[in-house]
């Protein structure tokens, strides 16, 4: 089935609803004064007006792929002050493979969002595909700054998923996660061979990028058919849950129903 924008880069990418976060930093922005002065330079024959970017969630075949990561350089004045934080930035995919914006949702620590960026406009994809074409597309990917505990002079940075503590099981959230994308379980051969039918209820930890942490068992009426519901939900895709208009980990329960169709 389709998926409906947008992913992780491996379980991380995340199209993020744009005003949750706030006022947005634009590298298209900072280079919007420098556009104007080229365009003024064309001939009328030489302007070709821009193609106006994807909304934040578009429908696409084939999810994008990263090719090439870059590793954001530590700042310096963060190093000093062992400062430590996450930078959520959302990447605007072109037809090509090349980020052609990015901009930050969301940010610990202010002092890391120029080197994520930087670090962000040299990665490249492979682009997503819709009815066999490549198409433009937002992904999210966060950058996880984290000094090692021993000092050192190489810092680990640009992690793609960070690994926390689970969120309590009875959180109670304003809003909870809205799945954008989701992968139904293949039908195990031998459970198909031998006609099992049955209900797997899952257990999936969302973080607050709208990622799938873990997936574990809540209840089965086959154990035949568990691995296969655990390993669909994996590659699930979310709006996260929403407190005070902020995203938040939570757990959610999603069951998977295994059916054979009739002859």
């Amino acid at each position: 089935m389709k998926n409906v924008q947008t992913l992780l880069v491996g379980a991380l990418f995340f199209a993020g609803a744009l005003d949750l976060f706030g006022q947005q930093v634009s590298f298209s922005e900072a280079m919007e004064s420098k556009e104007k002065t080229m365009t003024a330079e064309l001939t009328p024959q030489d302007q070709q007006k821009p193609k106006a970017p994807p909304p934040d969630y578009v429908k696409y075949d084939v999810a994008p792929e990263v090719v090439k990561q870059i590793q954001p350089e530590y700042p310096d004045e963060a190093m000093k002050k062992n400062i430590e934080g996450t930078v959520w930035l959302q990447l605007l995919i072109g037809e090509e493979g090349k980020v052609i914006d990015v901009k930050v949702q969301k940010s610990d620590a202010e002092v890391f969002n120029q080197a994520a960026m930087k670090a962000a406009t040299q990665w490249l994809f492979k682009p997503a595909m819709l009815n066999g074409k490549p198409t433009q597309v937002w992904v999210s990917v966060p950058f996880r700054f984290k000094l090692q505990e021993k000092a050192s002079s190489a810092p680990a940075v640009g992690s793609m998923k960070a690994k926390n503590a689970p969120p309590a099981e009875d959180l109670k959230a304003d809003k909870y996660p809205e799945v954008i994308k989701q992968v139904n379980p293949k039908y195990p051969e031998k459970a198909t061979q031998e006609g099992i039918e049955g209900t797997v209820w899952t257990k999936m930890w969302i973080d607050e990028a709208g990622n799938v942490v873990e997936v574990k068992i809540a209840k089965t009426e086959r154990a035949e058919l568990n691995e296969a519901a655990i390993d669909a939900g994996k590659q699930w895709k979310f709006k996260p849950a929403l407190i005070d208009g902020k995203p938040v980990a939570v757990w959610i329960t999603v069951p998977f129903r295994f059916k054979l169709s009739a002859k």
